[in-house]
């Protein structure tokens, strides 16, 4: 299979098995994934078709990929975070999202600023977050917009990456949301791309360990900044893939 080019087989089933676990627990993300996984699949082939990767791929990798990357959330994945390009501006998050959290450092600095806060915060596990959402409180339905968007908390910046507390995102597949949708193209592309240079270069896989090596973000990083060193690896990688 195409993805042990990358991954070992037994971190892909430990991914697969939590995730069939979970629909136990959550039937409805059955049919939300199908649906959510057939949108990324058909940006993906056109993607690929364009590039004229597309018959280097059979379908059951492509299939496995897209699966995977719908549903397997690394540190990586915030290369395709803070992408306001991807976003057509629906306010789905803002009306739906539950908690939206807010680090201490924010809460700090909403405490001390001029800024008119609407909204009650409450502590929660590591931080804090607002007492009332769906919808949060300083979205204006009528217009779309954010009534705090210069001061909007990291998540709603990161969103559809979810910020659970300190330093720990996670991804929840959204067929509702196009950023959600592109979000994981980009990561099924990328890893797509990778796997058939490491396939076609052996030799490619320890380079990009050495890359990652020496430029993985550190934990303490903030989210604008793990952001920009992984765009950073990423472009790297692209150069190394042309």
């Amino acid at each position: 299979m195409l993805l042990e080019e990358l991954h070992k087989r037994e971190y892909l089933d430990t991914i697969f098995n939590q995730y069939e676990e979970l629909t136990k627990d959550q039937p409805e993300l059955t049919s939300e994934i199908f649906i959510f996984e057939r949108m990324v699949s058909k940006r993906v082939k056109k993607i690929l078709k364009k590039s004229g990767q597309l018959d280097d791929v059979e379908r059951k990798d492509l299939k496995e990929v897209i699966h995977f990357s719908s549903i397997a959330f690394t540190e990586g994945s915030l290369v395709a975070a803070l992408r306001l390009d991807y976003c057509n501006r629906c306010g789905w998050c803002c009306e739906n999202c539950s908690p939206i959290y807010i680090t201490k450092k924010e809460y700090e600095e909403y405490e001390s600023s001029d800024k008119v806060m609407i909204a009650e915060i409450k502590p929660f596990e590591e931080g804090y977050k607002f007492a009332e959402d769906r919808p949060c409180e300083h979205f204006i339905r009528k217009t779309k917009k954010c009534d705090i968007y210069n001061e909007r908390p990291d998540v709603c910046k990161a969103f559809p990456i979810l910020i659970k507390n300190e330093n720990e995102y996670l991804f929840r597949p959204n067929q509702n949301c196009k950023y959600a949708v592109e979000f994981v193209v980009q990561k099924a592309i990328t890893e797509i791309t990778t796997c058939l240079k490491i396939r076609e270069d052996p030799n490619f896989l320890k380079d990009l360990e050495k890359l990652l090596d020496k430029q993985i973000p550190a934990k303490e990083d903030n989210l604008d900044d793990r952001v920009k060193k992984w765009n950073k690896i990423a472009d790297d990688l692209d150069g190394s893939l042309d």
